[in-house]
C-alpha cells in the first residue's frame, strides 16, 4: 500500500513528511482518532538540558553557561540549587 499527500491531509502532512510513511501509519494505528497532545519543544528536552548544565557546573563557571544556553544567571542558579 503506498499513501498519497491528498490521503494524509494538509495537518498531518509535515508529521507524515517527517516521520515517513511507515511511522505515520503506526502513529494512526496506535492514537488514531484520540486527541494527542504534543509538548513544545523545550519542555521535552528541559531535563536533559538541566542535567547537561548540572554535570558542567564547576562552581564558578556559572556566567560561562548562562550565555552558553542562553538564559539568566538566576535561572542557571535555580536549577544547580534544585538539584542538590
Amino acid at each position: 500500500m503506498k499513501l498519497k499527500r491528498e490521503d494524509i491531509g494538509d495537518k498531518l502532512e509535515l508529521l507524515f513528511e517527517i516521520v515517513g510513511e511507515e511511522k505515520f501509519l503506526e502513529i494512526a494505528k496506535m492514537y488514531g482518532g484520540a486527541n494527542l497532545y504534543v509538548p513544545t519543544y523545550a519542555s521535552v528536552i528541559r531535563n536533559s538540558r538541566n542535567r547537561e548544565i548540572i554535570s558542567k557546573y564547576n562552581g564558578v563557571n556559572a556566567m560561562y553557561l548562562s550565555k552558553e544556553y542562553g538564559m539568566c544567571v538566576n535561572q542557571l542558579n535555580r536549577i544547580i540549587s534544585d538539584s542538590k
